[in-house]
């Protein structure tokens, strides 16, 4: 039996240029799916921009590290910095954050995707892997079951996501983190939520996507990706930034669609997940 892939793309909103390159990797390419910022004060300028992509499923990129929250910086203190943005270390984050205020800008930041979205959000995943945290798991299925969004992205820990693995075998680090993974990946398969059998993940070029289509298999997988096209505004917010464009290229290549259809592989969105 041929696998299933939703091949989505984080970081919708995150400036037009990144949804522009998103829109085009979808209409020309095997992009199914992508996950909307909207923390950010233009993100109502970026949600009309979908129309042009009906077909594509559209979830919600829960955000604490770029850009600011959604509600007032002195009403998440331990998410806010002094200039009032969100901070970029994951370490301040993981060690300072209150359960609370995750939750209740999390909310905010779903309530604000809803109402700027024509269409439901199909499930939650977050910047940055944050949650692979347990404790902003717990938090993100709390939010799924609350707004009624049935799926959630699912960092199964193994070889096919790479977090861990990009440690050294010997750092410290590396055991907290898939630790940490295995034990997200286990609230989350308890969850009752929809979620994919198996998350590939990690930066690529035609090449590693072809290899990475290999491992799907007949499993029902999600491919991360963050397709974009770069301008100033990304250069000020992401260190990501012509990479963008090598996955974009990526994921419109006639190779890929060719071996897309050469493994008999369905494409889908999180909306079709059983």
């Amino acid at each position: 039996m041929a696998g299933k892939l939703i091949v989505n793309a984080d970081d919708f909103g995150l400036s037009e240029s990144v949804s522009r390159g998103i829109i085009q990797a979808h209409l020309q390419g095997i992009l199914t799916s992508t996950t909307f910022m909207a923390n950010f004060p233009w993100a109502p300028e970026m949600a009309p921009l979908l129309a042009e992509a009906p077909k594509l499923g559209v979830g919600v990129h829960l955000n604490l590290t770029t850009g600011s929250p959604v509600l007032p910086p002195d009403e998440v203190p331990t998410l806010a910095a002094e200039d009032g943005r969100f901070g970029k270390s994951l370490v301040r984050l993981f060690t300072r954050a209150d359960a609370g205020e995750v939750r209740r800008e999390w909310a905010a930041q779903i309530e604000r995707a809803i109402s700027l979205l024509d269409r439901r959000p199909t499930h939650l995943d977050t910047h940055r892997y944050l949650q692979a945290h347990p404790q902003f798991t717990a938090v993100l299925i709390d939010l799924a079951r609350t707004y009624q969004i049935p799926a959630v992205r699912c960092l199964h820990s193994g070889p096919e996501l790479n977090l861990g693995q990009m440690l050294a075998p010997w750092n410290p680090v590396r055991i907290v983190v898939e630790r940490a993974l295995r034990r997200s990946a286990e609230m989350t398969l308890q969850s009752g939520l929809k979620y994919t059998d198996v998350t590939l993940a990690g930066d690529f070029d035609t090449s590693l996507l072809l290899n990475k289509l290999e491992r799907v298999g007949n499993r029902a997988a999600e491919l991360v990706s963050h397709p974009g096209l770069v301008d100033e505004r990304l250069r000020s917010l992401s260190s990501m930034q012509e990479h963008r464009e090598e996955e974009l290229a990526a994921l419109t290549s006639p190779a890929v669609r060719r071996k897309v259809e050469e493994l008999g592989i369905g494409l889908i969105t999180f909306a079709d997940l059983r």
